[in-house]
């Protein structure tokens, strides 16, 4: 079945599990996806258990030195080998039937050895394919395709521009994680994260909220809150002048909004001083210029990433099934920045993206009223044709257009197309 159309898309490619399990073959077992940072790993026998895709694996250090991205799965009767989130070992040990393994994945031994016919000579199966991308480790499961750098291609700039903010020249990881799960497609989360017509109606009680008096008044934390909720409410013909950016392969980054306060790209009291300084120091005046005028909100890495380099946060998609999603949401320190910088991160992703936030509240909402809404056969199309005359090619091959286009939208699925074909 035809599930692109020109400027539409069909619902079964939301709602149909056999689309779903078409997805988990083609498209998460094909492409790069983001499984951790460096830091989170940063002595031998360091493990992290995170996803590839479908599949539960574990990011390891390895007693050289070198990553490994190795299958939770014990090579003997398929037991998951390690069930903490993270941790140290100097091995892996099944605890089934206790076959061990190197922090390579190789296998040390079995108990009760001289009942096998020959001594097994399997181990942890390895991803096919891991690198390193500025401290982002990205798998794989295809053996074949292309480098992680020609993967990102136009959204390297967004990893470049993080690391560019801290003053050491480096970030880690910090804190927990914040995870959100909505009944509805991991596409939904996607394609909203770059859809611009929205704030003004779905997250009009929070913008009308932070109009009143007391809100601009409070504190620190609720004037920075009231900050974040007015900027959606922006009307909607403004929206225009926020940047769509389309690359090959279905990454997009939106342009900033944030004007006022504490969210602006640029400020103007001390704690901002005093961290420019430190920039300097280490950039010198011109190229500090240049980071800070790089002003994005939003870059997707399609498909499963979301990174927003001002606030150094990012978040995983996380596709479960047709109708279920969790997303994981992250933190960085900008090292050598001040600490009030670490805690503007915080509060920006407990207001904008944890399951306590008023914003992103709204949109599970809309993600659930959607897939609910497509359960319905009376009209199978989705148009996403929004915008397209305002396309501009790129001499390098990109797409621009306005903030109220879909043509980030209509990128995504592009790309899905591709990925999707035989």
């Amino acid at each position: 079945m035809e599930l692109i159309r020109g400027h539409q898309v069909h619902r079964a490619a939301y709602v149909d599990p056999a689309v779903f399990a078409l997805e988990q073959e083609r498209i998460f077992r094909r492409a790069w996806l983001y499984v951790g940072h460096e830091s989170e790993v940063p002595n031998a026998g360091d493990y992290l258990l995170t996803r590839l895709g479908p599949d539960e694996v574990l990011l390891v250090r390895t007693e050289n030195q070198k990553i490994a991205l190795l299958h939770n799965r014990c090579a003997h009767r398929g037991a998951r080998v390690v069930t903490a989130p993270r941790g140290n070992l100097r091995q892996f040990r099944c605890p089934y039937h206790a076959w061990t393994y190197r922090l390579d994945g190789s296998l040390v031994g079995v108990p009760l050895a001289d009942g096998y016919a020959q001594k097994p000579e399997l181990g942890l199966a390895p991803a096919a394919r891991v690198e390193s991308y500025r401290g982002f480790i990205f798998g794989s499961h295809a053996h074949q395709g292309v480098k992680l750098t020609d993967f990102l291609g136009g959204l390297a700039s967004a990893f470049d521009n993080m690391l560019d903010r801290a003053p050491s020249g480096t970030v880690t990881r910090f804190g927990g994680a914040l995870r959100l799960e909505y009944r509805g497609n991991w596409k939904m989360f996607m394609e909203n994260a770059v859809d611009l017509v929205h704030p003004g109606f779905v997250h009009r009680s929070s913008v009308e909220a932070a109009r009143t008096p007391e809100s601009l008044a409070a504190d620190e934390l609720a004037q920075q809150g009231a900050q974040m909720f007015l900027a959606n409410g922006m009307p909607g013909p403004q929206w225009n002048n926020v940047p769509l950016h389309a690359f090959p392969g279905g990454h997009v980054y939106m342009g900033g909004f944030y004007r006022d306060g504490v969210i602006a790209a640029e400020r103007n009291d001390p704690v901002f001083e005093r961290y420019r300084r430190l920039l300097v120091e280490r950039h010198g005046e011109k190229k500090t210029a240049a980071i800070l005028a790089v002003d994005r909100f939003n870059n997707l890495v399609w498909p499963t990433l979301s990174l927003n380099a001002r606030f150094a946060a990012l978040r995983i998609v996380q596709p479960l099934a047709a109708d279920r999603t969790v997303v994981e949401v992250q933190c960085f320190r900008l090292d050598g920045a001040p600490e009030e910088m670490h805690q503007l991160t915080l509060q920006f992703v407990n207001l904008a993206a944890s399951p306590a936030s008023l914003v992103a509240s709204d949109d599970l909402e809309i993600f659930e009223r959607c897939q609910r809404g497509l359960q319905d056969g009376a009209t199978d199309w989705i148009d996403v044709r929004r915008g397209v005359l305002a396309d501009a090619r790129q001499p390098d091959g990109s797409m621009v257009g306005p903030g109220t286009s879909e043509l980030a939208i209509r990128n995504q699925l592009e790309a899905w197309k591709c990925y999707m074909a035989p």
